[in-house]
């Protein structure tokens, strides 16, 4: 597992290569990657657990759930939480989306490029109901920066 926390901030400033190593292996293990694709992939750019398990094939909840806690860790995922569904059957209250640090790590490293075809595999890909459901559900607002990093507002017109 990656620890980018591990280093202290002078450290992280006084040798940008080291990071930018650190954060290639962060990105680029075979889950996060996956759960990457997935959110960028997300019409809302924000997925709740079981969307994230159904776009990340043949990996166990567990290691889809510590993967997440890592990519949370680091500062490039947040957990975004939606008190209303809470009360609603059925609906995610909980849900994953990129950070305004995460979003620019995305930009540094080239991964926004993919947006469009991730955003084509997403709406091709078939989905159960309960994906549907999760999908379609109500949500919390990402902040501005990162609904301007992704064009969600754009979109929306």
């Amino acid at each position: 597992m990656v620890d980018i926390s591990a280093h202290s901030e002078f450290d992280r400033k006084e040798n940008p290569l080291e990071r930018q190593r650190e954060l290639m292996e962060l990105l680029s293990q075979e889950t996060r990657h996956s759960i990457i694709q997935a959110l960028l992939g997300h019409p809302e750019v924000l997925a709740s657990a079981d969307e994230l398990n159904h776009f990340v094939p043949s990996k166990s909840k567990k290691t889809v759930k510590e993967q997440l806690e890592v990519l949370v860790g680091a500062e490039i995922l947040a957990v975004y939480e939606y008190p209303p569904n809470q009360e609603k059957r059925g609906l995610p209250w909980k849900f994953y989306g990129f950070t305004e640090y995460g979003a620019d790590i995305l930009g540094d490293f080239n991964y926004l490029n993919g947006v469009p075809m991730a955003r084509a595999v997403h709406q091709k890909t078939r989905k159960p109901e309960k994906i549907e459901r999760h999908e379609t559900a109500p949500r919390p607002p990402l902040p501005e920066s990162v609904r301007a990093t992704f064009r969600l507002d754009e979109e929306a017109k």
